[in-house]
């Protein structure tokens, strides 16, 4: 069993094939991919050349929906990745970084560390620690973003577990708990694949190139519940739709009910940066 649906908490053995979910009804009304512009491959290369009043309208998110890699100030753990350390924007007063600390057989741990507005350390808390990949450094970044509305924070990440390979959600609600809630398995699939993680209340949304696409597909998976629980319709939503090489998904906008997810399309023609909006819906 290559692909399990979402949301399979860790240690539960899933039999639900991707084939039985049911996708009739995702919590989202999309409209079509616009192509923004020939070799931009980030939201920030696109920000930089787009001038206000363009179509489309695309405000690029700060705060809470733009996680950034972290550069001074990153936590001092000389077994870090230094590729893996992302930095969420400040909130409320703190600021919270993840990244992958290589064990001495070559597996990893994720963890992360809350500062205060000072850049002053908090505290350090695992996020995961059952990784049985033999990479090393060779791993895809974490993902990481804190809601600026409820001040949960959300990590998303490619992951070796011992039930299989896959990418993998947790959040903390509170950090006086000092503890990440379970991890929920977003879907299983043997290549190691890049992820992003946007919140905004009760929505969480996670998007992320599909470990089970030879040629690669941008998918999202959905939560309207702050990431307690990924509904059976929002478990595996396709965003791309050509047949190209599509990578590097960016969750570009989440707010006011809509959410913008741009990525990376590769031809013989060359790259495009393109992007898909869609309105969040409640059935």
């Amino acid at each position: 069993m290559s692909v399990l649906c979402s949301s399979v908490f860790r240690g539960v053995l899933a039999t639900v094939l991707v084939a039985g979910c049911s996708w009739d009804a995702p919590p989202v009304e999309w409209q079509a991919p616009t192509p923004i512009a020939s070799g931009v491959d980030s939201a920030a290369q696109y920000a930089a050349r787009w001038t206000p009043g363009a179509t489309p309208e695309v405000v690029v998110a700060r705060g809470d929906t733009t996680p950034a890699r972290a550069g001074v100030g990153v936590p001092n753990d000389i077994r870090g990745c230094p590729g893996s350390y992302v930095t969420a924007p400040l909130v409320r007063g703190r600021q919270w970084s993840v990244w992958w600390a290589i064990r001495n057989d070559s597996s990893a741990s994720l963890l992360s560390e809350e500062r205060d507005s000072s850049g002053a350390a908090v505290q350090r808390v695992v996020v995961d620690s059952v990784d049985k990949a033999l990479l090393g450094c060779a791993r895809p970044a974490p993902a990481i973003s804190v809601d600026s509305v409820n001040g949960y924070v959300h990590v998303a990440y490619y992951m070796v577990a011992p039930e299989g390979p896959g990418l993998f959600y947790s959040h903390l609600m509170d950090p006086r708990l000092r503890r990440f809630e379970a991890p929920m398995a977003i879907v299983y699939g043997e290549k190691p694949v890049q992820v992003t993680v946007a919140s905004r209340g009760d929505t969480v949304a996670v998007a992320y190139e599909d470990p089970n696409s030879a040629l690669g597909r941008i998918a999202l998976s959905m939560s309207l519940t702050s990431g307690h629980l990924f509904e059976q319709t929002a478990r595996l939503i396709p965003v791309s739709t050509s047949s190209q090489q599509a990578s590097a998904p960016q969750i570009v906008r989440l707010q006011g009910g809509q959410l913008w997810v741009g990525w990376t399309e590769d031809s013989q023609s060359g790259s495009a940066f393109l992007l898909r909006r869609a309105r969040i819906v409640t059935r």
